[in-house]
């Protein structure tokens, strides 16, 4: 929650290392896009390039998350990127969204737990990713025309729908 990736990835790498066994994997990708997102946070953008050049670049395939890739790349073109239109990913929620990955994927790891994909995801989560699919698959067969469905936007309107 801190931003301190550097000290997650040892953490983990001292403590739980199946969790980032797999460089190419989803909490990898997380961690690795955060780190990115935390040069831009403290206005290092050569740091930034730098990192995204030798630890994103592998990335480039996952299709589930290319929005996040994308979205943490165009930070780089933004003079003020915390208050342009994806500042979001600088926020307390883009880091508290990575952490809940990272200690579900540690909890995961339990051997007396029975189904360790369960604490992965809530019921919630599982919709509201569903939602996502569909928004974006929707978006893509408009010529990508249209808003991809961005849970922080959603919360934004229903705050003001409720105060009016």
């Amino acid at each position: 929650m801190s931003g301190d990736i550097d000290s997650t990835f040892k953490r983990l790498g001292e403590w739980y290392p199946q969790v980032i066994k797999d460089e190419k994997s989803v909490i990898c990708l997380l961690l690795h896009s955060q780190r990115f997102i935390e040069y831009i946070r403290a206005e290092q953008l050569e740091d930034a390039v730098h990192y995204g050049r030798a630890n994103l670049a592998s990335f480039l395939t996952h299709e589930a998350f290319e929005w996040l890739l994308k979205d943490s790349v165009a930070l780089l073109a933004y003079e003020k990127p915390a208050e342009s239109c994806l500042g979001y990913l600088m926020g307390s929620p883009q880091r508290e969204f990575v952490a809940d990955a990272v200690n579900a994927a540690v909890l995961s790891t339990n051997p007396t737990m029975k189904d360790p994909e369960s604490c992965l995801y809530s019921c919630l989560e599982r919709l509201l990713r569903q939602l996502t699919v569909c928004s974006l698959e929707r978006r893509a067969f408009n010529n990508d025309q249209g808003d991809a469905f961005l849970l922080h936007k959603e919360m934004q309107n229903y705050e003001r729908s409720r105060r009016s």
